[in-house]
């Protein structure tokens, strides 16, 4: 890209695939903007023009990931989920394999968030998300009003969080996770 000027969305893009890398390697305690700029090969008011503060790096790191991981479940069900089992056992496999890919960038950035004083909204942000594409999701299957499906798919979300987690400790195979959170999903939406 030398010698072209990128607009503020490439470079805000070419930061964060930046800021990423660093945390992928040296984990984020290591992450700063000075670190992002020097890196990335622009000056520090660049970054810091971008994201204020090594939070609000960290914040649009945690957005980013989790926007990624929606979309990519969501274009996933939408071409091959045919059925309730196929949409559950989807969901299940996205759930288990979007902590598993991104824990290692997503685990450090979440921990260097946590002192935050928003950190809990921007985590309620994110299982809300979540719920609402498990239940967008089931909707094609089962008639599951909104008023009532929400809650019930946020219950869902929290057991595939704990049980993804079983998963990256190692205290749980995968394809146990999968079965079971495609089971509590059934489970949680069947009439």
């Amino acid at each position: 890209m030398a010698g072209r000027r990128l607009s503020r969305e490439q470079r805000q893009d070419q930061l964060l695939d930046t800021a990423a890398a660093i945390v992928r390697v040296e984990g984020a305690d290591a992450l700063t903007l000075a670190r992002v700029a020097e890196e990335a090969g622009v000056s520090r008011p660049i970054a810091y023009g971008h994201f204020e503060t090594r939070t609000g790096l960290l914040k649009a790191l945690y957005h980013r990931i989790d926007q990624q991981q929606t979309e990519a479940a969501q274009a996933s069900l939408e071409a091959r989920a045919g059925s309730l089992a196929e949409a559950a056992e989807l969901l299940a496999q996205f759930y288990v394999g979007c902590v598993l890919h991104i824990g290692s960038e997503f685990g450090p950035i979440t921990a260097a968030l946590a002192t935050t004083p928003d950190m809990e909204e921007i985590l309620r942000a994110g299982r809300e998300r979540y719920a609402d594409t498990f239940l967008k999701a089931v909707q094609r299957f089962v008639d599951l009003p909104d008023t009532e499906g929400k809650p019930l798919l946020l219950g869902v979300v929290g057991a595939a969080e704990t049980l993804s987690r079983e998963v990256i400790s190692s205290r749980l195979d995968s394809r146990v996770a999968v079965a079971s959170i495609t089971r509590i999903i059934i489970g949680a939406v069947r009439p």
